[in-house]
């Protein structure tokens, strides 16, 4: 019978052969996807969607980004009709003030849902209720607005436009922030507000607005907005190198970031008020049309927009973007920095590199976050004003196994 050390020596052979065969492999046949935070690559840069992928696993992150590993592509109404929204948005934007009333908005909105039937041509047909829903949401949510809101007087510096922004880690390192962003205006001479454009199926008014001065989105666009004003950015006192051509014209290099402008739109249909179905019909009544059921809804959206559209002016101090920067978007890029210099460096994880495993890991199941699940703690408040107020101090842990 074999001894222990034996044994031992076995597995330890064993594991040793399966080290060498992984990292033969990974380093032949894997070139990563992604060029890293620091590139200004094409491929190179991080948006904030790419952080929260980070945040919530670091491996399904590194199949992603590293091997090119995702999920097939199917039609997400959620996801599309935002796009959508995003497309009427843009499209109305472009005509000028005394063109308003155009159908732009209309073509574009057309153009971009047969795009999707050619992606998805299996959901021709909820991508054409979707359209539909669309089609009858948008105007009625333009002509509320054009009635309440008069007073606010903008003008466009940039629609719909996508970012690559440098940005400067306290170690020195240079990472590119990148996105896009749906409106930033100019409010009287020198006053320049982000505009956030939302649809959301679900909507906490109260959570929403809470939550905006530690958003990740939101904060990341206004600090990559704030380097793109070119008092902001001084090659000189940053360190940056190499050329970047801000997208803010240079005339209003002196403006100051204000604050946000949240714009949001309940997605019909989702729940809650309105969400109505098409009548099938019996034997005395034919079943309720394609048209007489969007004209229905149209009669709910217009019965009650205040339900369905949302705008929230925010102010957001620099302490509140100092905060955000120094609480977690430091700490996090400085992170992800370091992981990616590990993990692209050709290693196999949990096979290689054991002195620095602690950057990589797997998420397990059965975890519950609230924050991650779009919702809040009791703490939420401690955090934002330092208040205790409905918290209590307790002096034991592990309660539960008492």
């Amino acid at each position: 019978m074999p001894t222990i050390k034996s044994k031992s020596k076995n597995v330890s052979k064993l594991v040793s052969n399966l080290t060498k065969a992984k990292v033969k492999v990974t380093a032949s046949s894997v070139d990563p996807v992604w060029a890293g935070p620091e590139s200004n690559a094409d491929n190179g840069g991080i948006t904030q969607s790419m952080i929260s992928q980070f945040l919530c696993c670091r491996e399904r992150f590194r199949l992603r980004v590293v091997e090119g590993l995702g999920e097939p592509d199917t039609f997400n109404h959620r996801i599309e009709y935002g796009q959508m929204w995003h497309t009427c948005e843009e499209a109305f934007a472009k005509d000028p003030p005394e063109t308003k009333a155009s159908n732009r908005w209309q073509g574009e909105l057309k153009l971009y849902c047969q795009d999707l039937c050619k992606k998805y041509p299996l959901q021709q047909e909820q991508i054409q209720h979707w359209y539909n829903v669309c089609k009858t949401q948008f105007p009625i949510y333009v002509e509320y607005w054009r009635k309440h809101d008069k007073k606010c007087k903008r003008t466009p510096l940039l629609q719909e436009e996508t970012f690559k922004v440098p940005y400067k880690l306290p170690s020195g390192r240079v990472v590119y922030l990148r996105g896009k962003w749906d409106s930033v205006d100019l409010e009287g001479k020198s006053d320049i507000y982000l505009q956030e454009n939302k649809s959301k199926g679900n909507i906490n008014e109260q959570q929403l607005q809470r939550q905006l001065l530690f958003d990740l989105q939101t904060m990341i666009y206004m600090i990559a907005l704030e380097n793109s004003v070119y008092k902001a950015y001084d090659r000189k006192t940053t360190g940056i190198a190499g050329t970047w051509n801000s997208p803010i014209p240079e005339a209003y290099g002196s403006c100051s970031i204000k604050g946000l402008r949240y714009n949001v739109v309940r997605r019909p249909l989702a729940g809650g008020k309105g969400s109505i179905s098409q009548k099938k019909g019996n034997a005395k009544t034919p079943p309720e049309t394609n048209e007489e059921f969007y004209a229905r809804l149209a009669g709910v959206i217009q019965e009650q927009p205040e339900y369905f559209f949302m705008r929230w002016k925010v102010e957001v101090m620099p302490s509140d973007i100092e905060r955000f920067k120094v609480q977690f978007l430091n700490p996090c890029l400085e992170h992800i920095c370091l992981w990616w210099k590990w993990v692209s460096s050709g290693i196999t994880p949990f096979v290689d590199g054991a002195t620095t495993q602690f950057l990589h890991y797997r998420l397990p199941y059965g975890i519950y976050n609230a924050i991650s699940e779009g919702g809040s703690t009791p703490t939420d408040e401690y955090l934002a004003s330092g208040s205790e107020v409905g918290l209590v101090r307790g002096k034991k842990l592990f309660t539960e196994l008492m």
